[in-house]
């Protein structure tokens, strides 16, 4: 995950670049990455800020800073 938000700030992603800087306020634990890739799509779809808003607001127990 580390290595990803990373690549984010670092310019490497064309869709994330000039955007930054990027910190993770919200994250899941799947077992393996098809089911993270799967759980990450299903979240995008919805194309909704406030669906995102709930999630880190219904979570901020497991948030972390890096």
């Amino acid at each position: 995950m580390n290595a990803r938000l990373d690549r984010h700030n670092k310019g490497f992603v064309i869709s994330t670049r000039n955007k930054g800087p990027w910190k993770i306020v919200y994250f899941e634990k799947w077992r393996t990455k098809a089911e993270a890739n799967r759980r990450e799509l299903e979240i995008k779809s919805k194309k909704s800020k406030k669906y995102v808003e709930a999630l880190i607001a219904n979570n901020k127990n497991e948030l972390f800073t890096i």
